[in-house]
């Protein structure tokens, strides 16, 4: 029989109905054990939730700073000490120095309920922004996890602790799937995030406190995914994600520093690369590489004269200032919010702008592209919870202006101090659609 997967009611509807525009951190990893909740359901806390900080030398039989255990050494425990439902079988120590009790043994209709995989960042198959939690019985028996509390604090605080609804049964073999609460959507489940940066502990308890499983992970372990494999019982490692499904460890982790296979970054790692060296028209910024090991060139620069100079996400205007001493022909020129790479084409891009034969900025002035269906209006919307937006030439293609602003930055007026090209992007400016800033 193939394992099944519940995700809640919200999510649900969410995956059904709701769509989304599109850290660095070090940590060890851990799992977890401990003691056993009173309905009978297998708990998980204590000598297995091991520490995040600097890891030792996994790999050479000696346990050290951030290990469970390793290889050999696993500092004298057993599959009772780590969960007294265990009756017998053999521990192990998976590759990540985090304990494996897939060799341990339960009596006959046994739960075994343990944190199964999460991420720091989204589901890429519902392409939420939402963080999850994947929750699975490795048991023999059904768990109830009426009452039950899932946190980011051990001290389960009402704001942030999720309480499991009455009713909740998870069968062996099933899956659970939480997402993060959108409090503007008003869908997903549990009240707080994940940090894709920083050291997080979640917490599963029952409805009177004692703690079933509990994590500690440093956050950018989590950003594509980090999961038990196999799952309910083995070692942490970093994942492809498979919510709702049987876990994998990834081929590569990115996340770690180190170039690998197919990634073009990783961390600080960017091989050499630059701003300049990219191809697409920047002349100096700051390179970075992305969680999903990608180069990150939000933060790189062009020395054109014509730059985008201010933006309103509440009405999707968006102004364009020539700072040079001569007219700039826009004729041909793309204004996008799809993100603009070597492999971009304006022919697959649906909702942008192509400037139609004749647009051109005066030098020293200004132009309003506002949102519409008409010649010389934009097509996409700009999102109040940020948003990119690229001008350029797709000969190339070659990038003239582009900007990144985050959550609520571009809801009155998101604009360059002091005016034009050299100008810093600040948040809240007074409103000055077509002139100065």
């Amino acid at each position: 029989m193939h394992p099944t997967v519940r995700i809640s009611i919200l999510t649900l509807l969410c995956l059904a109905a709701c769509k989304s525009d599109d850290g660095n951190g070090t940590g060890g990893e851990s799992g977890s054990t401990g003691g056993s909740t009173g309905d009978g359901t297998a708990s998980s806390t204590g000598a297995d939730s091991g520490t995040t900080g600097p890891m030792g030398d996994c790999g050479n039989d000696m346990i050290e700073e951030g290990e469970e255990c390793d290889g050999v050494d696993l500092g004298g425990m057993t599959c009772a000490d780590i969960n007294p439902a265990y009756d017998g079988g053999s521990l192990a120590c998976g590759a990540s120095c985090t304990f494996d009790s897939s060799g341990c043994t339960l009596p006959p209709d046994t739960p075994l309920l343990a944190l199964n995989e999460l991420t720091s960042n989204s589901v890429a198959a519902n392409m939420m922004p939402n963080d999850a939690i994947e929750l699975y019985n490795a048991g023999t028996g059904t768990a109830d996890l009426s009452g039950f509390q899932l946190s980011d604090d051990p001290l389960l605080p009402a704001a942030k602790t999720y309480v499991f609804p009455q009713g909740t049964m998870l069968a062996p073999g099933e899956f659970l799937v939480l997402l993060s609460l959108d409090a503007i959507a008003m869908t997903g489940d549990f009240p707080f995030g994940i940090s894709d940066n920083a050291e997080e502990t979640l917490v599963l308890a029952d409805g009177g406190g004692t703690v079933v499983d509990m994590l500690t992970v440093a956050g950018n372990l989590a950003r594509i995914s980090y999961c038990r494999v196999p799952d309910g019982t083995g070692a942490w490692y970093q994942c492809v994600q498979t919510f709702g499904a049987a876990n994998m460890e990834a081929a590569t982790a990115c996340g770690n520093g180190m170039i690998e296979d197919m990634e073009v970054c990783d961390d600080t790692d960017l091989g050499g690369a630059t701003c300049d060296g990219v191809g697409l028209g920047f002349s100096g910024g700051t390179l970075s590489c992305s969680f999903k090991c990608n180069l990150d060139t939000d933060q790189c620069t062009t020395d054109s004269n014509l730059v985008l100079n201010e933006l309103n996400a509440t009405t999707d205007e968006i102004e364009i200032f020539n700072g040079g001493g001569q007219a700039f022909d826009l004729s041909g020129m793309v204004l996008t919010d799809d993100d603009v790479d070597a492999a971009y084409d304006p022919g697959v891009d649906t909702a942008e702008l192509v400037f139609p034969p004749g647009t051109s900025v005066p030098a020293g002035g200004y132009l309003v592209v506002q949102p519409g269906l008409g010649p010389g209006q934009h097509p996409f919307g700009m999102g109040l919870g940020g948003d990119r937006i690229t001008l350029v030439d797709p000969d190339g293609p070659t990038i003239i202006d582009h900007v990144k602003y985050g959550n609520a930055e571009a809801t009155i007026s998101y604009c360059r101090q002091p005016n034009g090209p050299g100008g810093t992007w600040t948040v809240d400016c007074t409103p000055s659609i077509g002139g100065a800033n």
